[in-house]
């Protein structure tokens, strides 16, 4: 069960430390793919949400407008000006990597797959070879235990809410950050749905409303150095070396903070001109102090499967890897922060509802329309999650986030 799971996994990492991650083994399919300079049409804007809160209204209608040109390209954004505050920021960033610097063993005393730590090889993972990172993930932290929805009967509400954070005793002060952190950001995340129905058209609470009881998951994330000598690295960056392979999120809406900017990060823009056209997030500006100080209040967002499926193939969850660039890169230790939210277990995906909301006289700008059909069955939210894949799992059924060997999401419709 999972006490053996957890001892195998401690087991392999003891003696595998030095060798953590081993760029010998090619990771992926994808052919070698050179440095790509991004073009205007897909570049990543940065958009400044301070003033979609502000009071011009002039400035607010441009937010909007870049919010939707962004999700309608390229499906990733940098957002400044969030409302978080750089304190909660760097604390939460602060008491992760102190997490990742203890011994294993006090790590693994918070052990476990869905709420807790995992060490380096503690799990398969069909997106992040399991020799290449260390985790910790919580669940939401504002549970009330006297709500059916929380603690009821319902089999969704054992799958989401069965199991309490677990959160470690050292560093000091690490639970009040992390908690911290995980509030703030679903306070911009209601920021980002007011703006995504605007964009869209629709009333302002009409994603909100379906998150009310969300299933959100933050996840500290240790990329470790490549432990080889540079000249096996060398051989291995030929092909590129995967710290997270190509996929797309289960969310409606990811977000992400780094410490150094996203270094490695390459997106997949559909009509590529071909299936293998990765094109780098750019962050060379990060290299210098003080566009790295910048970089670090910077929030990056991206559209997950859900906002795709409720908006009928008009917005992009676009498919993303994370790549190791060059020799110098390999010996990095990064850490980043992951947001992925998730609406409420029971929140139904449906275009059809969302085009009944827009308030657009003209159909033809509706997300379905007499001549744009729905091209995705409604659901509820609880089929598409991370922790609904665990089950898939033990069914032996394939990852959904995974792109094939040729770059394509057939997991997309698949249910």
């Amino acid at each position: 069960g999972r006490r053996k799971f957890f001892a195998n996994a401690f087991r392999k990492h003891r003696h595998s430390t030095a060798r953590a991650a081993r760029p010998g083994a090619r990771v992926g399919r994808a052919p070698p793919s050179p440095r790509v300079v991004v073009p205007m049409s897909v570049c990543v804007p940065t958009i400044d949400f301070g003033a979609f809160e502000g009071r011009d209204p002039e400035a607010h209608a441009r937010v909007v407008r870049q919010v939707a040109d962004a999700c309608e390209r390229v499906g990733f954004f940098f957002a400044s000006n969030h409302g978080i505050e750089e304190r909660v920021l760097s604390d939460a960033l602060r008491h992760a990597r102190g997490f990742f610097e203890q011994p294993l063993e006090a790590k693994m005393r918070v052990a476990d797959l869905k709420k807790g730590y995992i060490p380096v090889g503690g799990c398969d993972n069909a997106v992040r070879p399991s020799s290449m990172h260390e985790k910790f993930s919580c669940g939401p932290v504002d549970v009330d235990e006297n709500d059916e929805y929380y603690v009821g009967a319902d089999t969704r509400a054992a799958l989401y809410f069965g199991e309490r954070n677990r959160w470690p005793s050292t560093p000091s002060g690490f639970r009040d950050g992390y908690e911290s952190y995980y509030r703030a950001v679903v306070g911009f995340v209601d920021v980002l749905h007011r703006a995504f129905a605007e964009a869209l058209g629709a009333p302002p609470t009409f994603f909100s409303r379906s998150s009310r009881k969300h299933v959100s998951n933050l996840v500290a994330l240790r990329y470790p150095p490549v432990q080889e000598e540079a000249s096996r690295v060398e051989i291995a960056l030929k092909s590129p070396l995967e710290r997270v392979r190509p996929h797309t999120d289960p969310t409606d809406v990811t977000v992400l903070l780094f410490e150094d900017g996203p270094r490695g990060l390459q997106v997949m823009p559909e009509g590529g001109a071909s299936a293998n056209e990765w094109i780098d997030v750019p962050d060379d500006a990060a290299d210098r102090d003080d566009e790295t100080e910048r970089m670090k209040k910077k929030l990056l967002v991206n559209l997950g499967d859900a906002t795709q499926f409720w908006t009928n193939d008009g917005w992009r969850s676009t498919r993303h890897r994370v790549i190791v660039r060059d020799v110098e890169e390999a010996k990095r230790d990064r850490v980043s922060l992951v947001f992925f939210h998730a609406p409420d277990y029971d929140a139904r995906v449906d275009a059809v509802a969302l085009a009944a909301a827009q308030m657009a006289e003209d159909d033809s700008k509706k997300v379905v329309s007499a001549t744009r059909p729905a091209r995705y069955a409604p659901f509820e939210y609880s089929e598409r999650t991370h922790f609904a894949q665990l089950a898939r799992d033990e069914r032996g059924l394939r990852d959904r986030q995974v792109l094939d060997p040729r770059g394509e999401r057939a997991g997309l419709t698949e249910r």
